[in-house]
């Protein structure tokens, strides 16, 4: 206290002492008589209403925040190229005991079975309870010719219709009625009607089916269908109008 009165003091007086001492004296004055807490004090006492922060850097922190950013977009691009992997191996996986389910379901001879089909242009049609082997002309093949047994054979100017498929239900242990059917735009002289219709067999009748021996069948299926891309007019349910030639040739089957 007494440093303060002489302070005082000294402000009152007109002396002319050196101005540093004074300022020593002042600054000395005030480091005794304000302590740190008094300071912190006031100024949260004290009343602000605006700040002005010109600028804040923090550069450790920005580089963290994009390596995070850049790390968390890394994790995510590997993260879905390993889901996809994952879902391609689940998929074979899949893929494999669905084939294996299905070959022991249907029987490794189904198997094999729609594979020789397959190959030789005759896919699998179930149809009205029926299992056909069904071969799809693209384009239709066109009839123009017709035949009887003693090998004579009219060919005629114009098609009489057009075939469009060929259904065998290998079902049956044997060629009979019914075997057989046929699809035209119109009437085949073999066929109840146009359309998709059963067909007379003729001497393909009894013939067996031998699904059993894949080889075989493929033989017999190409010779059902070549029996009906022409007309066998000695079964013919009616005679075919219009012009024709005439020309004789052995034959083979007939229906």
């Amino acid at each position: 206290m007494d440093n303060l009165i002489s302070f005082i003091s000294k402000i009152n007086s007109a002396g002319t002492e050196d101005n540093s001492d004074f300022e020593n004296k002042l600054e000395e004055t005030i480091t005794k008589e304000l302590s740190f807490n008094e300071v912190h004090s006031k100024l949260l006492a004290s009343k602000q209403d605006t700040i002005r922060v010109k600028e804040i850097i923090m550069e450790s922190e920005i580089d963290f925040i994009n390596s995070v950013k850049h790390l968390k977009a890394l994790f995510e691009s590997q993260l879905s190229d390993a889901i996809e992997k994952v879902k391609d191996l689940y998929n074979q996986e899949l893929i494999g005991m669905q084939t294996f389910y299905r070959n022991k379901l249907a029987g490794q001879g189904m198997m094999d079975l729609i594979k020789a089909l397959n190959e030789n242009d005759f896919s699998l049609v179930i149809m009205d309870s029926k299992i056909y082997a069904h071969r799809f002309y693209k384009p239709p093949q066109e009839v123009t010719q017709g035949q009887f047994q003693s090998g004579v054979i009219y060919e005629y100017d114009e098609a009489v219709c057009e075939l469009k498929g060929v259904y065998i239900n290998l079902l049956h242990p044997k060629i009979t009625n019914g075997t057989i059917l046929i699809s035209t735009n119109d009437r085949h002289p073999n066929s109840n009607e146009k359309g998709v219709s059963e067909v007379c067999v003729g001497n393909l009748d009894g013939r067996s089916i031998p699904v059993d021996n894949t080889d075989a069948l493929i033989d017999l299926l190409n010779e059902i269908c070549e029996t009906y891309e022409v007309m066998h007019l000695d079964s013919a349910y009616f005679m075919p109008e219009g012009e024709y030639t005439t020309k004789e040739a052995a034959l083979k089957w007939t229906a």
